[in-house]
């Protein structure tokens, strides 16, 4: 598969996940889990920044003004039929966050390194590295879910450039793409 491929793939997948974690941030705050819904939203929004920079890399591979809406199909209403309770919500998400890392987007990585596209391939990899951080977040909310403790909520912040989410303080530096903290964002 091309890269040109590769980029209209993961703009579909990171949109759709978008979408799905907004509406599980709806579900959330439906079931008194507001951090959790904070989180998703957290997400969501992390997930527009893999959508900004795969955009970018498309459009700079191309030499075009691409319009996302003629890439992405987001089906909302088949998204509402996939939500269910909280927790098995936290563990669709983990299981996307999980493909995404050890399969998808290390594939593209590959390919694009392959065709020497050093932006798709720096898109791609900044994309994995957060998605990482995001698979981690949402195991330790199932967790915290399963042996019932409180989970309390806390600051989120995310990192503009690459989608990184920490909690309660930016760090100096994001550990995925070495930005200031001045690129995080307070959610």
């Amino acid at each position: 598969m091309s890269v040109i491929a590769n980029l209209k793939e993961a703009l579909n997948g990171e949109s759709n996940a978008k979408r799905k974690y907004e509406l599980f941030a709806e579900r959330a705050m439906e079931e008194n889990h507001p951090h959790i819904a904070h989180v998703f939203k957290a997400v969501a929004f992390a997930e527009s920044i893999h959508i900004k920079n795969h955009l970018r890399a498309l459009n700079v591979i191309m030499n075009t003004e691409s319009d996302l809406n003629d890439i992405v199909e987001v089906d909302v209403e088949e998204l509402r039929g996939k939500i269910r309770e909280t927790k098995l919500n936290l563990m669709d998400a983990l299981e996307g966050e999980l493909y995404e890392t050890k399969k998808m987007y290390k594939s593209f990585e590959k390919n694009a390194r392959k065709e020497k596209q050093d932006v798709a391939e720096l898109s791609f990899n900044l994309a994995r590295q957060a998605e990482k951080v995001h698979a981690s977040i949402f195991s330790d909310l199932i967790k915290s879910l399963e042996k019932n403790r409180e989970i309390e909520s806390q600051k989120i912040y995310v990192c503009t450039i690459c989608g990184n989410v920490e909690f309660n303080d930016p760090p100096a530096r994001c550990p995925v793409c070495d930005h200031s903290e001045k690129f995080f964002e307070e959610l």
